[in-house]
């Protein structure tokens, strides 16, 4: 009668969900993936094929071999909630005849998390840090067509005892050019990217096993209809997930108790976002720019506004522009406030 009542209770066990899945803002790498500058942020990060508003190399690798007669110098700033930090600085290089260099540097992370033990009593605060190296490098194939290629070094750095994880993307593009006025921009992005980590040490545990946060796979193809006073894009952006889910099954041999036997399996889930949006250049200082994004397109009420300005500062000297983007994140959760300042060297 024990053994009929265990193995009714492990039954039961079983039946409850096996698999927890993370919402799609979970994922290794989420920082990353805000965006690389108020321009861009402003129109969504509508930028997969958008060569007027400056070269963003992080939203496409092709574009890097777009042609400029200086170096492209963007320097950002943000306020966020809920203590967050994002910064990104970033250069474009020209490398005659046909080619271009894009070295960036990303800083995301949250500060003054509180920590406290088991008991609930606080140990202090600490720091959530994660940056992103970036170097691009495009060439142009043709006078229509420019290909690309990123690599990424990401590292995470989480907690003072654990250990930091570093991951290594690739980022592949292409740009294609079919009139003077007209682009078509496709990329993958964060290619063979994942965090490894061991809490062994952390949480003191000898049977603790090495967990793999991989980034998702990001397949995105856009387009940008552009003219001297303005420019429309839109872009749609498939990102597949693999996470791993647990597994139990239940053993009965009839010569002892009945075991439960664990494993693990792969998941296989993807998302698809939609972008568009545009920048009117009102006067030869000023330019307006707005967007909108779905952040799921399977899910309501995830759609979300985004604007901003440049102002195109009146020096002949490095040219300076002051770049600001108001950001409404997905779901309502909270605004972000973007800053940056642009020269031409």
């Amino acid at each position: 009668m024990k053994v009929s009542a265990r193995i009714i209770s492990m039954i039961m066990i079983l039946m409850l969900p096996a698999m927890i899945q993370a919402q799609s803002g979970g994922y290794a790498g989420a920082p990353t993936r805000l965006g690389y500058g108020p321009r861009a942020m402003a129109m969504s990060n509508a930028f997969t094929a958008v060569t007027s508003e400056g070269i963003y190399s992080y939203y496409n690798p092709a574009l890097t071999a777009e042609k400029l007669d200086h170096i492209q110098l963007d320097m950002t700033a943000s306020s966020l909630k809920f203590d967050r930090v994002f910064q990104t600085l970033g250069a474009k290089f020209q490398l005659p005849p046909t080619a271009g260099l894009y070295i960036g540097l990303m800083r995301t992370g949250v500060k003054d998390i509180d920590e406290r033990s088991l008991s609930g009593y606080p140990l202090g605060t600490f720091d959530a840090s994660e940056y992103q190296v970036l170097t691009s490098f495009g060439l142009r194939v043709s006078e229509k067509m420019n290909a690309g290629i990123n690599f990424k070094i990401n590292f995470a750095n989480y907690h003072p005892d654990l250990p930091g994880a570093i991951a290594v993307g690739v980022d592949i593009g292409l740009l294609y050019k079919p009139t003077s006025s007209f682009n078509i921009g496709l990329t993958i992005q964060d290619m063979f990217a994942n965090y490894r980590w061991d809490s062994k040490d952390l949480y003191g545990l000898d049977q603790s096993r090495n967990v793999i946060n991989n980034f998702p796979i990001r397949y995105k193809l856009g387009v940008a209809y552009q003219k001297p006073k303005f420019t429309i894009s839109s872009e749609f952006e498939i990102q597949s997930y693999i996470s791993e889910s647990r597994t139990r099954e239940l053993f009965i041999d009839g010569s002892g108790p009945p075991t439960v036997i664990e494993g693990f399996e792969e998941v296989h889930t993807s998302t698809g976002i939609f972008r568009i949006g545009g920048a009117w250049n009102a006067h030869e200082r000023f330019t307006l720019r707005g967007g909108y994004r779905i952040t799921d397109t399977s899910r309501s009420g995830s759609g979300s506004f985004s604007t901003g300005f440049s102002v195109n500062l009146p020096f002949d000297a490095l040219a300076p522009s002051i770049d600001y983007a108001f950001i409404i994140e997905p779901y309502n959760v909270a605004s972000m406030h973007i800053l940056a300042l642009r020269l031409h060297i």
